[in-house]
């Protein structure tokens, strides 16, 4: 099956390794790739570092290539350019807007069987409109 996990901010901290262990669990039996709207592989768990991490276009989609290494998981950003907040305010709002343009762009390029949506929920609906049931107008 192909997993998706969609997850708003990549980086270090529990949530984050919640989300790595269980894509790094579901990958032994499943495809699996990781979509968020930040991460720097600076500042990431090592299992999101080496497993073909890099920012999707817009407009162009490029599927990743090849298994990565065991342990380690694909990751694609999307989003990345729309701000984490405006003035210092507007931090959840942005984090709304953020998910949402992932969860477009999953429903609209990328073919999945499985989603699993972490922290922000606002994508979960549109999920659904497109995808329930078998849909046959899209990749799901």
């Amino acid at each position: 099956m192909r997993v998706v996990f969609l997850h708003p901010d990549l980086g270090i901290g529990g949530a984050e390794r919640l989300v790595v262990d269980a894509a790094v669990a579901v990958r032994s039996c499943h495809q699996v790739v990781v979509y968020t709207t930040h991460h720097h592989p600076h500042h990431c768990f090592p299992e999101t570092r080496d497993g073909g991490s890099y920012t999707a276009p817009l407009k162009v989609y490029r599927p990743l290539k090849g298994i990565p290494p065991p342990g380690t998981l694909k990751v694609v950003c999307v989003g990345d350019w729309l701000p984490r907040s405006v003035l210092g305010k507007g931090a959840a709002l942005c984090a709304y807007l953020r998910m949402l343009l992932l969860g477009l762009y999953v429903v609209l390029r990328v073919p999945f069987d499985v989603a699993i949506v972490d922290q922000v929920s606002v994508c979960v609906p549109l999920l659904r409109a497109f995808c329930r049931g078998g849909w046959t107008g899209g990749p799901c």
